[in-house]
Parts: C-alpha cells; sequence; structure tokens
C-alpha cells in the first residue's frame, strides 16, 4: 500500500477517496463532501489539514483525515476507514501511523517538535445498541488502547448536528497524549481543536458550537 496525500479537489484520487468514503459510516457522522471542499480551500484550513488515502492495487483501500492545531499543538483526527476484508486491521494501523506521521511534519515545522496530543472522536458506547454496532464498538476500543489512544471521561463530549437540522450526537474521546495530560491542560486544546473543526471547516455558528462547549465545561456561561 501506497499513501497519497491529497491537497486539492483536482487531484486525480479525490474523487476515488470521496467515493470510498461515501456510504461506510452512520449517517448521524458522515459529512458532504462540501466539508473536504472546505477544509481543502479555506485559508483558516488548508495548509494544516491532512486527507489522506491508501492505495493498493489502483484502487483507494484506507482513508483518513485531520487537522492540526497549531496554537494549542494538538492533532484533531477526524477519519480512519479502510477495506474491510484480511487486511483492514494492517490498513487501519498503517494509516493511523501515516496520518499521525503527516500531523507531526506540520507540528515540527512549526515547534520543532511532535504534537502534545491527537484526539479522535469515536461512536458512543451504551447498552442501547444492536449487537452489529456492539462489536463495531468494541472494535474500535481494542484498536485504539492497543495504539496508545486512552478514552477520557472528564468530558462529557457531544459532536454538533453535521447535517445542521438534529440534535448534538454524545460521543466518545479519546486521547493519544505525548505530555503529561490534565484538563486544564487538554481542554483548551480540545476547545480550538473543536472550533477549528466544526467553525471553520464544517461552517458550522458559533451561535451553535458556543454553546455545546459551555455543555462540555469548557468554556464559561456567559449567562450565568
Amino acid at each position: 500500500m501506497k499513501f497519497i496525500q491529497i491537497k486539492s479537489t483536482k487531484d486525480p484520487w479525490y474523487q476515488p477517496a470521496i467515493d470510498f468514503y461515501t456510504g461506510r459510516l452512520d449517517p448521524l457522522v458522515t459529512e458532504d463532501e462540501s466539508v473536504f471542499v472546505q477544509s481543502l480551500k479555506t485559508e483558516k484550513t488548508k495548509n494544516d489539514y491532512v486527507f489522506l488515502v491508501g492505495v493498493e492495487d489502483g484502487r483507494v483501500v484506507s482513508f483518513a483525515t485531520a487537522h492540526y492545531e497549531a496554537t494549542t499543538n494538538a492533532g484533531f483526527i477526524i477519519y480512519l476507514l479502510a477495506e474491510h476484508g484480511d487486511n483492514h486491521e494492517t490498513y487501519l494501523e498503517e494509516t493511523l501511523y501515516q496520518t499521525e506521521a503527516c500531523i507531526n511534519v506540520l507540528s515540527n515545522q512549526l515547534h520543532g517538535k511532535d504534537v502534545n496530543f491527537f484526539m479522535f472522536e469515536s461512536t458512543f458506547e451504551s447498552p442501547d445498541v444492536n449487537s452489529q454496532t456492539a462489536d463495531d464498538i468494541a472494535f474500535r476500543r481494542r484498536f485504539l488502547t492497543q495504539h496508545d489512544f486512552e478514552k477520557q471521561i472528564q468530558i462529557p463530549y457531544i459532536q454538533p448536528s453535521l447535517d445542521r437540522n438534529g440534535k448534538p450526537v454524545p460521543l466518545d474521546l479519546y486521547i493519544k497524549a505525548n505530555i503529561p495530560l490534565t484538563k486544564d491542560i487538554y481542554g483548551t486544546s480540545v476547545k480550538s481543536c473543536y472550533i477549528l473543526k466544526y467553525v471553520f471547516a464544517n461552517r458550522l455558528p458559533r451561535k451553535v458550537i458556543y454553546p455545546l462547549l459551555v455543555k462540555m465545561d469548557l468554556r464559561k456561561d456567559p449567562t450565568a
């Protein structure tokens, strides 16, 4: 497998990447293609965005996107997907490592060191899911913990509705730390990553995002 970092919608692998992504996830956590376009083009995100595909035998077999938040030196891995089959976990692992490496290149260019931590959203663990979803959650939890991510329990994490019309979605947040972290340290970084992703890449209004940050205790309630 070789990796290709997509920098433009004109890249010949852009459309195959979108085709690979489409329909693979629950609609609640599936983004419109315009979000990828926005992330590649906007001044706030285009230089700190990693859009990666793994290619084998002339086809896309893995897909990942991530944002680098420069101010707090943190990486936000958004998607990590791979073709199902015998090589599924190998593809995921190699793509995760490559995504982290690409983000750390950006970090080293600016700060001369790797990121302080990576964060990754995952499906909320709940008993009220079907057996397939439960299996998927268990696989993701095992995969992430085996690769040094730890589920954090201090922030009641919520993802905004991606289609702007639904309710926010509770998710689990996993952290892979390169430095000792406490909530007062990483809370600021999580907030910055959240704003970078959902305000600047997804173009969700601050009047939607800021109340969610208050609910997660990442921003003071201005009405309190």
